[in-house]
């Protein structure tokens, strides 16, 4: 018989995009590869060759894995961020680094998303698994009124749209109990400011942003002298909103959390049909032949008035990428995890 195999998402509504990349997608690649595999049943529990617990580090959850372990079924923790960094002690991170710190003890293998986060941890078999690539789904009878919008605007006050689009909620937490030195979120966008202001003075700019907080997005941009524009984020209209727009920024403050944060990011922007410029760090060197890095006053103007050169880096770039990022190599990263802990051929 086939082993069984089971993901336990931390999301347990599996709305979160670290469970679509890191559960939902790969179980059903795998699937279809002939692996049996699924979302976890607590009335299967003692059926199960291989439980991975996706992020989620609770009591319950290091409790479950050992008595997993008692009972011959193996133990895979699997993690795509930095759970270890929590510059200023606080209690509700705490939890986090003390519980994925258990977690590792009782896994046969622990599983990450960048060789930065393999560098971290403290495991004989850490095994890094890239996030899979969730390409959208584009339907063109969907975007006609959205191109037509752009095309509006593109003849009428001829702004160079520039977009940013993440989450903030580490950023809410730190700014909830005043904390003003946020290791991620809207605020990298202060970074970019200046550019963007000089840029102004050329051209007229248009700054939106796609994301979780209007309050920050209120907050970051208040001051500035160029247009702006803030949409929730939603995935059913995140898309077409996002490509109204001619180029989007990545800044980053690099630090022990976000140097080991994935290309997805990045991917997403250019499979989508926007240029990038992005501070780098490690996940992105690879796309360094069709990314612009850092120097942004510089990079932000180029792009803006080639627009030639966006049109070649975004088609180089998505050539790369569904050329690299594929189902098979999906498939392939976990099959061979899945054969090395449960030693099969």
């Amino acid at each position: 018989m086939k082993p069984l195999i089971a993901w336990k998402p931390f999301d347990a509504k599996l709305n979160a995009a670290s469970t679509r990349l890191r559960v939902l997608l790969p179980c059903q690649y795998l699937q279809k590869a002939g692996w049996n595999c699924e979302i976890y049943d607590p009335e299967k529990e003692d059926k199960y060759d291989l439980v991975i617990f996706q992020k989620t580090c609770t009591k319950e959850d290091i409790l479950l894995a050992r008595k997993l372990r008692k009972n011959k079924i193996k133990v895979v923790y699997d993690l795509c961020d930095n759970n270890f960094y929590n510059p200023y002690n606080l209690p509700k991170y705490n939890k986090k680094v003390v519980g994925s710190e258990k977690m590792i003890k009782e896994a046969n293998a622990v599983t990450v998303s960048t060789p930065e986060l393999q560098k971290l941890i403290a495991h004989p078999q850490c095994i890094v698994i890239d996030d899979t690539i969730d390409y959208v789904q584009r339907n063109l009878l969907t975007e006609i009124p959205f191109k037509l919008k752009k095309w509006q605007e593109e003849w009428q006050d001829k702004s160079f749209r520039v977009v940013w689009f993440g989450n903030s909620k580490l950023e809410i937490v730190y700014k909830s109990i005043g904390l003003s030195e946020v290791p991620s979120g809207m605020v990298s966008i202060a970074k970019v400011i200046p550019a963007l202001e000089a840029l102004n003075e050329k051209i007229p700019v248009k700054l939106t942003v796609i994301s979780n907080s209007e309050e920050l997005f209120q907050e970051h941009t208040e001051n500035v002298s160029f247009a702006t524009q803030y949409y929730p984020w939603k995935m059913s209209s995140f898309p077409l909103l996002f490509m109204q727009n001619d180029l989007c920024i990545i800044p980053i403050d690099l630090n022990p959390f976000t140097i080991c944060k994935t290309n997805n990011r990045l991917v997403t922007a250019l499979s989508l049909g926007l240029p990038v410029v992005a501070d780098k760090i490690p996940s992105y060197a690879e796309f360094s032949d069709f990314v612009l890095f850092g120097d942004w006053k510089e990079n932000l103007e180029r792009y803006a008035m080639n627009k030639s050169l966006r049109q070649q880096h975004v088609k180089e770039g998505k050539k790369y990428i569904k050329k690299t990022y594929t189902k098979n190599r999906v498939v392939e990263q976990w099959s061979k995890m899945f054969k090395t802990v449960l030693k099969l051929k």
